[in-house]
C-alpha cells in the first residue's frame, strides 16, 4: 500500500492555494490604499491634539513647519500596526486563507522560537547601535514632559509598528505576488524584488544610499521568512532594530533626524547594517534549521480552492500547474 505525500510549500508561496492573479494584484492595492486612509485619520486626529495642546498653531500648519511631536510619532506607529490586522483580514477576504496562516506555516506566530532567536539578535544590535551613537554626535538628554512621552510612545507601539510592516510587506505583499508563480523559486524571487521595492520606496528616501540599506533590510527579511518559515524573525529583527534606535534619539530630542531622508543624509556607514541584516538572515535561517524550526508545511486550507493530492485531472494546466509537488495543486472551485 503506498502512501500519498501531500504537496507542502514554503512560508512566501503559501498563497499559491488560490492562485487567481487578480487575488493577489486586489490584495496588494487594498492593503496600500487601506494604509492611507488609516494613516491619514490618524494624523487628523495627531494634529488636532497638538493644535489644541499649542504644539503649533494655525499658521505652522499651513506652512508646513511642524515638529515631529509625540501625537505624530503615536499616529504613525499606529497607523503602520494597523496593516497587521488589515493584511490578515485582506488574505482571508482575496485568499479564503485564514488570517492565522499569515503568521508561519504552522498557522500561529511562534513566541518560543522568536524568545530564542531574541537571545542572539538583541545582544548584537545592542552593540551596532552602541557604536553608531559612539561615531555620531550625543547631545544632552532632556527629560522633558515632551521627551518621556516620546520614549514611552516608542517603547509600546514602535514593535507593534514593526510586526506591522512585516505581516503587511513581508507577509501579504511577498505571498500575493509569489501566488501568480508556479514555480517557487520565481515566486521568491520576483515577490522579494517587488515586497523589498514598494518597501525601500515607501520609506521615500531620496538618498543612494538609503535607498540601498531599505532594499537590503527588506530583501533580507524575506529570506528570513522563507528560511525560518514565518515572520518572527524579520518582526523580531525589525522590532529590535527601530526600537534601539529610536529611544536614543528620542532621549537627545533627535526623533526629527531619524525620519531626515534626503539626499545626504546616507553614508557608506550604512553598509555596517545592511551586512547585519543579511548575517541575522541567514543565522536565522541556520539556528532554525538546527532547532527544528518548521520551515515548510502542506498547504493552508483556503475555502477559494480544494487541494488534491496530484495533478488536476485532465492534465496539466487550468488555474494552477503541478510541478513535482512543489507549487500548489490547486483547483479554483467557484
Amino acid at each position: 500500500m503506498s502512501t500519498i505525500a501531500h504537496p507542502t510549500a514554503t512560508y512566501d508561496h503559501a498563497l499559491r492555494v488560490a492562485p487567481a492573479w487578480w487575488r493577489g494584484a486586489l490584495a496588494i492595492l487594498s492593503l496600500v490604499a487601506a494604509y492611507f486612509l488609516v494613516s491619514f485619520l490618524f494624523s487628523i486626529v495627531a494634529l488636532a491634539i497638538d493644535l489644541a495642546t499649542g504644539q503649533y498653531g494655525f499658521d505652522d500648519l499651513a506652512t508646513g513647519s511642524l515638529t515631529f511631536t509625540p501625537a505624530l510619532m503615536l499616529a504613525n506607529n499606529l497607523a503602520l500596526a494597523a496593516m497587521w490586522p488589515i493584511a490578515m483580514v485582506l488574505q482571508w477576504a482575496f485568499f479564503g486563507v485564514r488570517p492565522r496562516w499569515l503568521s508561519s506555516v504552522v498557522g500561529r506566530f511562534r513566541w518560543r522560537w522568536l524568545g530564542r532567536l531574541a537571545l542572539v539578535i538583541v545582544p548584537v544590535w545592542i552593540v551596532y547601535v552602541g557604536v553608531s551613537l559612539l561615531l555620531g554626535p550625543l547631545d544632552p538628554i532632556d527629560l522633558s514632559g515632551s521627551v518621556i512621552a516620546m520614549v514611552l510612545i516608542v517603547l509600546l507601539t514602535t514593535p507593534l509598528q514593526s510586526a506591522g510592516e512585516e505581516f503587511g510587506a513581508r507577509g501579504l505583499i511577498q505571498r500575493s505576488v509569489g501566488s501568480w508563480f508556479g514555480s517557487p523559486i520565481a515566486a521568491f524571487v520576483v515577490g522579494t524584488v517587488v515586497s523589498g521595492a514598494l518597501f525601500s520606496a515607501a520609506h521615500a528616501a531620496a538618498d543612494p544610499w538609503l535607498i540601498a540599506y531599505y532594499f537590503v533590510f527588506g530583501a533580507s527579511a524575506s529570506f528570513a521568512a522563507r528560511g525560518t518559515g514565518g515572520l518572527e524573525a524579520p518582526v523580531l529583527v525589525h522590532a529590535t532594530n527601530n526600537v534601539l534606535l529610536l529611544v536614543p534619539t528620542a532621549l537627545m530630542g533627535q526623533t526629527d533626524q531619524v525620519f531626515e531622508r534626503g539626499e545626504g543624509a546616507g553614508s557608506p556607514f550604512l553598509l555596517l547594517p545592511m551586512g547585519l541584516c543579511v548575517g541575522a538572515a541567514l543565522f536565522s535561517t541556520w539556528w532554525g534549521r538546527r532547532a527544528g524550526v518548521v520551515t515548510t508545511a502542506p498547504y493552508p486550507p483556503s475555502r477559494a480552492t480544494r487541494v488534491v493530492s496530484g495533478p488536476p485531472e485532465g492534465g496539466f494546466g487550468g488555474p494552477a500547474e503541478w510541478d513535482g509537488g512543489q507549487t500548489a495543486p490547486a483547483v479554483d472551485a467557484r
